[in-house]
């Protein structure tokens, strides 16, 4: 259960250490895909201040974590449902404070994601873009890391320093990398190879390839009519990738520590000071 414990909840964390990589329209879809596999899940937009999981689906939330912040509501009252069921924490966009919050009440804020109610199976954070504080410490709450990279330099040079910084700052121990919007599955393992291979030059830390999405027009239609391409087009390319990416990660193995409190994994590095 989430309230305490999180041994019946597997966390996900989609991290990118470039925006523009499709980190969210990923988070959001494989939270769909897994729906559609008969879990439950909630999605967790935590990019502070620069939020839109809603934006995606065209929704304007009644409540953000502005709200929860303010004291308006608990983290609870701002879900909303998206597709397939799943169910959406929206975080705020174009909020400078919220992109500001001071380590002590963003440790608070997230306190409220062990008060979610029945506990899903599933809970999937969408981090923000780089190596903030912020993005470091979802990171640091997630069993599994997920990182999206595409086939750029600048994205693969920023995903590395992303899991340097956790790796060496905090223990993260295991990534799992998807290789979003390429040609094709062949030049999907070649780009993971490349970042692979720094990471065991430098690190001495293997990393796994859990998906490659290939690059399909389906995904921009998809976001036109703001729905997800795993619900809109299911017989895509990009959605069966999801698909498969989905399964990737629900069969991956857990951290050790997978059932301990939620935000006691902060302890694993320097972490967020608690209230």
């Amino acid at each position: 259960m989430m309230s305490g414990s999180i041994k019946t909840t597997r966390v996900l964390a989609f991290a990118s250490g470039k925006g523009g990589v499709g980190k969210t329209l990923l988070s959001l879809n494989t939270a769909v895909a897994l729906a559609r596999q008969h879990h439950s899940v909630v999605l967790f937009d935590g990019d502070m201040g620069l939020a839109n999981v809603h934006v995606l689906l065209g929704t304007q939330p009644r409540a953000t974590v502005a709200d929860v912040l303010a004291g308006r509501c608990d983290l609870a009252q701002t879900m909303f449902v998206g597709p397939e069921g799943i169910k959406i924490i929206p975080g705020g966009s174009g909020i400078r404070d919220l992109a500001d919050l001071p380590s002590g009440e963003f440790a608070r804020l997230l306190q409220g994601l062990q008060d979610v109610q029945p506990p899903p199976d599933y809970l999937i954070i969408d981090t923000g873009a780089g190596i903030g504080s912020h993005v470091t410490t979802l990171v640091q709450l997630a069993d599994i890391v997920v990182v999206v990279v595409r086939d750029e330099p600048a994205s693969l040079a920023d995903a590395y320093g992303l899991i340097k910084v956790a790796h060496t700052e905090f223990q993260c121990q295991s990534f799992h990398i998807v290789v979003n919007d390429v040609k094709d599955a062949q030049r999907g393992q070649q780009v993971f190879t490349r970042l692979q291979d720094v990471a065991m030059r430098f690190l001495g830390l293997p990393l796994t390839l859990s998906g490659v999405v290939p690059h399909d027009d389906s995904i921009t239609d998809a976001m036109r009519r703001r729905e997800s391409v795993v619900t809109a087009f299911p017989e895509s390319r990009a959605a069966a990738a999801i698909r498969r990416l989905a399964g990737e990660l629900s069969n991956a193995a857990l951290a050790t520590d997978a059932k301990r409190f939620l935000l006691d994994k902060l302890g694993r590095g320097r972490g967020v000071a608690m209230p």
